[in-house]
Order: structure tokens, then C-alpha cells, then sequence
């Protein structure tokens, strides 16, 4: 069985990154950490070979730092160094490669008080072996292993020369393991830099993990099951059992440690292994595997959590989730509801303009086959002196004939204007507003008032229109402000239920608002009725 590999215990290090360089511009690479008056070496400035062109600076400063090995502070190629490291050098530090900017901050602590280490910068491990071995990371960059001396120390003590123990190269050795050698091993190597001597300390938390010898623990998670994940998002998978004594999980992907197989890729995080009882005063046993961003790389793998020294062992696997079509439903249907309120408040503003249209296009030109002779019967009150200077009779006899006539070819009748000589009013009246398709009614002054109270032709029209409901009644006002009060209950029902057409002395103009509204009310024209223009454009229909 292979050992765990070391990892730095970072609190909220994924965070912490992501809020260092929030330009996407600038790729986060590491973090270093130092102890006060050690040096250390900054290489991080993404994969870049001896002969590419580096530039180092310090927080957004546009100044370089020299070359000059001599300076405490001086770049060698790629490298960054300081020889060595106070607490005013931390902070971020960016280099520039090829236009790409990388930012790695560095972190300068001083140990804790009466302490030869901080615990906020432990090494980890873990191990359940008899024999332990502990490497002394992150030297190898200074000194050379195969020669230099180590010395290794327990709790800030140094380690009595025993059996048990024996330091080689970079390592130390533990043989016959028990509980009680964990603590926090601290290894000091002396390194060399322009004639001058320097300490290097690293300090590692050992814990030895006690092999299970009861019964096989219950595995309750992974189940052997597929979970679904959306690419870049985060996710935590869990290992979780039930045994009696403490378990050693471990999380394997290919027959290799997981984090031995994703080396230092930093979005992939294993936690400790941690336990908690359930309802039943059971102990159970959990160890998290934590991705900080999923990439296409890591769908369809096995990861397996395994218990050490016994079959239990399940798997999930990652996968991609199933296409969600909800939100480009809701979009769709949003949008088709939107249409649809443009649509119907755009057919309440035309909704003139709209039926005008089709009444001319080819599909609404059709020949009416109800029998009838008139489009319209004008009724409206008659001058009282006989002529036609009385603005009524202008409006009736003049203006309607000359718009809807002869320029929509409507036909009107219009008492006094086509009665003949002889005949009988009643029977007129009631022959001519039968054979009409619409009754006009010209509301305006007094005498409209004395008219409607008294009139025959009023009576008889008011009769078809609302008793036999065989007409449609329009209204149309020729003075602002009509007064209904004073007209009869037929007349006031009208207006109540459909309103009226007011006049505004727009003559023949006609596509004002006035004569559309008119020409909305009135039945559709004829197509035998059309003049020359419009019976070329049915013929093209």
C-alpha cells in the first residue's frame, strides 16, 4: 500500500484564490509560505521553459526587481528569491510571461510563542502502516537530498538517537508505529546561498490511524451510483459508514490515490476523516472528496472510497445531468405571452385600420346577399326655415353623400332628398329603413331634441332598430357636449351601449379619424358598388 502523499491544510484556500486576481486577465497560480528570516524561492509563473523573457513585480508596481544576486530580493531567470524573507515582503506578487500575467502570493508568518512552528502552515499525513515514513517536503528545490543533513525533531524536541527512528536523506523513518508517535514533526536542513548560511524548517502533523479489528464496516455511501453534475460547477462526494472503532478511508481513482493521480491540481480537495454518532449511539465514519469546479475531463470516472484492511468499497461516477428544457420553455412561453399582449394591444389601437384593410384587400371583397337596397338611412332633424343653410342640412345632404358616395361608393338614403313627389311618408320611411343595412341618426341643437320627441320617421326607425332589432343604429354628434337628458330612453340606450361618432368639421378628408370611425360602423362595401380604382385592384384579386 502505497503512503499518502502531503498536502497543506489551507483554510478556505479556493476562496481566498478567487478573490487574490478577480481579472480574468490574470491566471492564479500558488501561494508560498515562509517563516520570518528563512528564505524561500518563488517559481510559479505558469509552464514557461529557462529562455522566455519573465518579469516579476510586486502589488500592481510597474518596477521590476533586479537581477543582482547579491540583493536580498533578486530574480534569477524565472525565479524570484528571497534571501532571506521578513514579514514586509508578504503580499501578491505577479509576474509577466508572454503578455499573460500570473499572481502568487506570498505568505510570511513568524512562529507560534515557546514554538518552533505556526499551525496555520502544517504539512498532513496521515498513515496507518507499522512502518511510517516521513519526507521532509518542499527541499528539494534548495539542496541537494543525497548530501545534506537533515535533523528532525518532536513537539520542538529534538529526536534521541533510537531504534526506532532513522532519518535518511529527506526522510525520517518510524518503525513499530504506535498511537502515541503522532505530534508534529518539525525538519531543519541548513542551505547555503552566496557564502552565506540559512535554516529551512518545515513542521508536518503525523496522525496514525488505528486499523479496525471488529466487524466489517457498514458502507451507507457511495452506493455504486451515477451522479449528475453541471460542468464548472462545485461538488462534494461523500464517503460515509458505520463501525465501531476508527476506519482509514481513502478515496481511489485507477488504483491510485486521488490526490496522488490529480497532483496539484488545487480544485480537487480531500478532507479529514472525521466521525459523528447517530440516533442509535452508533458511530458514524465520514471522509469528503470536495471539487471546486468540475471539468470535461473528470465525467464518467469511478471514484471509489475504500476502508483499509477490509472489502468494503463503492463507487460514484460523475456524469453530465439531462438536457433541462424548463428554462428555454419558459422563455418561449414568456415570450409567446409577451407576443401575444403586444399583438392584442396592437389590434385594440388598429383595430379600425385593421377591419378598414381587410374590407379592401381581396379577401374581404365578397357581394353582400341580403337583399338590401341601401347601405345606410340617414335620419336627422329638419330645417325649420326650408333651406339648406341650416348646418344639419349642409352636413347631411352635402358632406356624407360626397364622402361615403362618391368616394366609398356607399348608398345612402336621405328623407327629403330621395322621396318622390306623391308618396306616402309612412310607408317610405318604413320601405326605405327595411332595405337598409344601418340607421344614421345626426344628433346636434334643439331642434334634434324636438325632433326625436315628436317625428314619425324617428318612431318608426326606433321601432325596427331596437323592437325588431333588424338594424344597427349608429350616432353621430355634430356639437360638443350633447345633452341626452332631455332625447328619448331609445336614444340614451344607444349612446349608453355603444357610444357615438362626434363630428369635428373635417369635411372630406377622408382618413380622419371622424369617417374611419364611420366607415368602421357602416357594412362593408360592395363589390359591385366599387369605382374604377377599386374594381382594378378586385380584378387583380
Amino acid at each position: 500500500m502505497h503512503p499518502f502523499a502531503f498536502f497543506v491544510i489551507l483554510s478556505g484556500l479556493a476562496a481566498y484564490k478567487a478573490q487574490l486576481c478577480s481579472n480574468d486577465a490574470v491566471v492564479c497560480e500558488d501561494m508560498f509560505y515562509v517563516s520570518n528570516g528563512e528564505p524561500v524561492r518563488m517559481s510559479s509563473c505558469g509552464d514557461i521553459n529557462g529562455s522566455a523573457n519573465v518579469t516579476w513585480f510586486k502589488n500592481d508596481s510597474q518596477i521590476s526587481f533586479t537581477s543582482d544576486p547579491q540583493s536580498r530580493i533578486h530574480q534569477n531567470e524565472n525565479v524570484l528569491w528571497f534571501i532571506p524573507a521578513s514579514l514586509d515582503d508578504a503580499g501578491l506578487y505577479t509576474c509577466n510571461v508572454r503578455n499573460v500575467t500570473y499572481c502568487t502570493r506570498l505568505i510570511v508568518f513568524e512562529n507560534e510563542e515557546g514554538l518552533c512552528y505556526n499551525r496555520s502552515t502544517l504539512f498532513y499525513n496521515e498513515q496507518y502502516l507499522e512502518a511510517i515514513k516521513i519526507v521532509c517536503p518542499s527541499i528539494t528545490d534548495y539542496v541537494d537530498v543525497s548530501k545534506a543533513q537533515v535533523k528532525w525533531s518532536k513537539n520542538c524536541n529534538p529526536l534521541q538517537p533510537e531504534d526506532k527512528y532513522l532519518a535518511l536523506a529527506d526522510s525520517l523513518s518510524i518503525k513499530n508505529s504506535v498511537k502515541e508517535d503522532e505530534g508534529l514533526y518539525t525538519c531543519a536542513v541548513q542551505f547555503h546561498y552566496n557564502g552565506t548560511e540559512y535554516s529551512l524548517t518545515r513542521t508536518i502533523e503525523l496522525k496514525i490511524a488505528v486499523l479496525a479489528t471488529s466487524s466489517s464496516p457498514m458502507m451507507l455511501n457511495p452506493s455504486n451510483s451515477i451522479q449528475k453534475v453541471e460542468l464548472g460547477s462545485p461538488i462534494s462526494l461523500k464517503c460515509e459508514a458505520i463501525n465501531g472503532v476508527d476506519v482509514i478511508m481513502i478515496w481511489m481513482y485507477n488504483n491510485s490515490f486521488v490526490d496522488e493521480f490529480y497532483g496539484s491540481d488545487t480544485r480537487v480537495i480531500i478532507g479529514e476523516t472525521f466521525s459523528s454518532k447517530t440516533e442509535d449511539g452508533e458511530l458514524m465514519w465520514m471522509r469528503y472528496l470536495n471539487f471546486t469546479e468540475i471539468k470535461e475531463e473528470d465525467y464518467n470516472r469511478k471514484f471509489y472510497c475504500q476502508i483499509a484492511n477490509s472489502m468494503s468499497e463503492a463507487y460514484v461516477m460523475l456524469q453530465r445531468p439531462d438536457p433541462n428544457f424548463q428554462p428555454f420553455l419558459i422563455a418561449f412561453f414568456v415570450s409567446l405571452i409577451f407576443v401575444i399582449i403586444n399583438i392584442v394591444i396592437a389590434i385594440k389601437i388598429f383595430k379600425i385600420d385593421i377591419v378598414l384593410w381587410y374590407r379592401t384587400s381581396c379577401f374581404g371583397r365578397k357581394n353582400l346577399k341580403d337583399g338590401k337596397l341601401y347601405d345606410a338611412y340617414i335620419m336627422y332633424p329638419k330645417s325649420l326655415s326650408g333651406t339648406n343653410s341650416y348646418p344639419m342640412d349642409i352636413f347631411v345632404l352635402k358632406v356624407l353623400p360626397e364622402v361615403l358616395e362618391v368616394q366609398f361608393s356607399y348608398r345612402l338614403f336621405i328623407f327629403g332628398r330621395d322621396v318622390l313627389p306623391g308618396e306616402a311618408m309612412s310607408d317610405v320611411i318604413d320601405e326605405a329603413i327595411s332595405q337598409s343595412r344601418r340607421l344614421v341618426i345626426v344628433l346636434g341643437g334643439i331642434q334634434t331634441r324636438n325632433y326625436l320627441k315628436d317625428d314619425f320617421e324617428q318612431q318608426i326607425a326606433m321601432y325596427d332598430a331596437l323592437i325588431r332589432n333588424k338594424i344597427k343604429v349608429i350616432l353621430i354628434e355634430l356639437e360638443k357636449g350633447t345633452d341626452y337628458t332631455s332625447m328619448p330612453e331609445s336614444i340614451q340606450y344607444i349612446k349608453q351601449k355603444q357610444g357615438a361618432i362626434r363630428w369635428k368639421g373635417e369635411f372630406t378628408q377622408a382618413n380622419t379619424k371622424f369617417w374611419k370611425h364611420m366607415r368602421y360602423y357602416m357594412p362593408p362595401t360592395q363589390a359591385k358598388n366599387l369605382q374604377h380604382s377599386d374594381s382594378t385592384n378586385l380584378n387583380r384579386c
